[in-house]
């Protein structure tokens, strides 16, 4: 049945490279800002392990820099630029930017769907990172960072609906650093990472970089303790790719069930209840730290044990130093 959706990836793809022309042409307007930006985002839909990278970036700068994050704040129930505050919860700055403003207390996140209208509301920052803003070419930036999944990678993949493109591979050409995430390191040799790089120089002479996922200790959601998880687990996800933390759980544990949500899933007590009328009283449930800014506040009363799992990538071929430098001297 897919070749019946190749008609609508021709449509679709016509509207994005239309609306990229314009950009290229000048007839839509960029605006530039006097702050360094860097944007990171993808071709693809979701599943990338874009929040990671930016965490990753966030605890680089932060060093040394006042950093700022701006989101559009994806599946947030507000409307209009938000400053985070101290009492924002995911439902009104959304999930992501929420797990930025609850693990980073000296970073600034804005969250705006018309994301030039959310720069001014920075007060303290020296450089901003673009979450997920690849296709939104409205505001200049320094660095413009594509993630590709490697295991789906763009020069392999179609645009919607056919594919997961966001728009044609074309794309990667604005891309100045590109970055394929989620790289199995015991399966992946030299001839791949050889192989990865030609076929993305047909499309850009952006640099190449490869990451893996690297899981960091288990802890507890409501004491932020370090844990250990127990031999048999339930697994509770609204991510779009969960299957490298279901291997990474099973190194450990057993995973007796899992309830596994859309993306972005907004979770309520009722949904928690409901899962919990479904386990042994005293259940452990291993979570995301995506969907752990969610569930904090309604599983205050729960029985059930929460575990989140923290995430962050790792540069591969020991080229994290030459990584950093490229940015930089796109930033200088």
């Amino acid at each position: 049945m897919n070749f019946l959706l190749k008609p609508l990836s021709v449509i679709y793809d016509a509207i994005t490279y239309q609306r990229n022309k314009s950009y290229d042409n000048n007839a839509s307007k960029t605006f530039n800002f006097d702050l360094p930006i860097i944007s990171v985002g993808n071709l693809s839909v979701g599943g990338t392990g874009k929040t990671p990278f930016v965490e990753f970036l966030i605890q680089y700068y932060s060093e040394n820099k006042k950093v700022g994050v701006l989101s559009r704040g994806y599946g947030r129930k507000t409307k209009g630029p938000i400053r985070a505050h101290e009492s924002s919860t995911a439902k009104e700055i959304g999930d992501e930017p929420m797990q930025y403003h609850s693990k980073y207390d000296d970073v600034e996140v804005v969250v705006s769907e018309q994301r030039v209208m959310g720069v001014p509301f920075f007060e303290n920052t020296e450089l901003i990172i673009l979450d997920d803003a690849y296709q939104h070419r409205a505001i200049g930036r320094n660095v413009n960072i594509m993630l590709s999944d490697s295991s789906k990678p763009f020069f392999q993949d179609h645009v919607l609906p056919y594919g997961r493109l966001r728009e044609r591979r074309e794309g990667a050409e604005r891309a100045q650093i590109i970055i394929f995430t989620k790289v199995d390191e015991e399966s992946f040799d030299q001839s791949n990472r050889e192989e990865f790089i030609s076929q993305s120089k047909k499309y850009s002479k952006g640099n190449v970089f490869f990451t893996s996922i690297y899981y960091g200790e288990p802890y507890s959601l409501h004491n932020q303790k370090k844990v250990n998880l127990p031999d048999e687990v339930i697994l509770l996800t609204s991510i779009a790719n969960p299957n490298p933390l279901i291997r990474e759980v099973e190194k450990y544990s057993s995973i007796s069930k899992h309830h596994k949500f859309r993306d972005h899933y907004s979770f309520t007590e009722k949904t928690i209840e409901r899962i919990e009328n479904e386990l042994p009283k005293g259940s452990t449930v291993v979570i995301t730290e995506k969907d752990a800014v969610k569930l904090k506040d309604i599983t205050t009363k729960s029985e059930l044990k929460f575990i989140v799992m923290p995430i962050l990538p790792k540069v591969l071929f020991d080229q994290e130093d030459e990584l950093f430098h490229c940015i930089n001297s796109l930033l200088n």
